[in-house]
């Protein structure tokens, strides 16, 4: 297996139940080791998961939840809560809690919630009295929050409605990083993707174009193989 996914590209992965499309989630996300070979990331790239169902809810409101703070923020935000505010501490804090969006944090939570179909009653609920779907859709909030280099997405159309689904694509659309989905939506990856992987027989083929162009690419390739094969 040979693949490498650049900043800004759109990508699906397709293949048949246990051919192996969670196992490489798994591979990138550094929970698997390879038999051989590696997985090699930009420096200080960051990845973010959302996986098909099972994602946790605790005490914490669907707001927090959402804007999930990334631990530099989190930092900040203890530093800010203990020290003076006239000290050097509390300053450099306050800096670096600006210089990492802290402040955009709610706001931009509140918006992307609103664009899951979240209503503003809903946004200080504890997350654990949601529904298993709405559960998700509050952990697929946080990842677009924290906007990771690399977005992987596990079946991330499950649980939205269309009215959610249309708002969620077009969101998509102009995500800055790149983005690696598995997904049996195949409206959804026409729209979406610039390229597919396809798992089969153990090995990724990588075809340009969405997932018409990927159906049209690879009933000519089995053409071609066929007639080598009689020839």
């Amino acid at each position: 297996a040979s693949l490498q996914v650049n900043r800004g590209d759109r990508v699906g992965l397709v293949g048949p139940n246990g051919a192996g499309k969670s196992t490489l989630f798994s591979l990138i996300l550094g929970e698997a080791s390879p038999d051989e070979g590696r997985i090699s990331l930009e420096k200080a790239a960051t990845i973010g998961f959302l996986p098909q169902e099972h994602a946790p809810a605790g005490e914490e409101t669907v707001l927090e939840l959402a804007c999930g703070v990334s631990p530099a923020v989190a930092k900040a935000q203890r530093i800010m809560k203990t020290t003076p505010e006239d000290s050097a501490e509390h300053h450099e804090a306050l800096h670096s809690f600006d210089e990492h969006g802290g402040w955009q944090l709610e706001p931009k939570a509140k918006r992307i919630l609103a664009g899951l179909a979240f209503r503003e009653s809903d946004f200080d609920r504890p997350a654990r009295t949601l529904s298993g779907g709405w559960v998700m859709r509050a952990h697929l909030a946080r990842l677009l929050v924290q906007e990771p280099d690399l977005l992987l997405l596990d079946e991330p159309t499950n649980h939205l409605d269309l009215e959610s689904l249309v708002w969620f694509q077009e969101y998509l659309t102009s995500y800055p990083g790149a983005i690696l989905m598995i997904s049996h939506d195949r409206e959804f990856l026409n729209q979406l993707v610039g390229s597919i992987i396809e798992i089969a027989h153990k090995r990724l083929n990588r075809y340009r174009g969405n997932w018409d162009s990927y159906v049209e690419q690879r009933a000519a390739r089995e053409e071609q193989q066929l007639s080598a094969y009689k020839n």
